[in-house]
């Protein structure tokens, strides 16, 4: 699964030229689209007021919600220091049996987290 935080939400809303790629091209399964976690997309648009509204209309995305489970593990990664921007995706990466695999523009943020990070280059 690859998984977009709300850094490369920014970047993808600025024009990033990999991450429009991805989520224009529509994929017959829903799971081999990008996943956006509802609280990256959420942090993205507090910063860029639209970005939610932007995403919503690009085929190439899933959403990912904020259901119970998930909201009890960003609720323990943030009270354990985890920005809460970045909780959710790694909620993500790791409740993916695959390993997901999350896209950042600042992949240090991950440090210790445990999941696999791919730097987009700065936002």
């Amino acid at each position: 699964m690859i998984i977009l935080d709300h850094t490369a939400v920014l970047a993808l809303c600025r024009g990033h030229r990999f991450l429009s790629g991805l989520a224009v091209v529509e994929a017959g399964d829903p799971a081999q689209r990008a996943q956006v976690p509802a609280l990256c997309l959420v942090a993205a648009s507090l910063e860029l007021p639209g970005a939610a509204a932007h995403l919503g209309a690009l085929p190439g995305l899933e959403f990912l919600p904020l259901d119970f489970a998930a909201t009890a593990a960003v609720e323990q990664a943030a009270g354990a220091g985890l920005d809460w921007r970045r909780a959710h995706a790694v909620y993500a990466a790791v409740s993916d049996p695959a390993g997901g695999q999350v896209l950042s523009g600042t992949p240090e943020a991950y440090d210790g987290t445990g999941v696999w990070v791919v730097d987009i280059g700065k936002p």
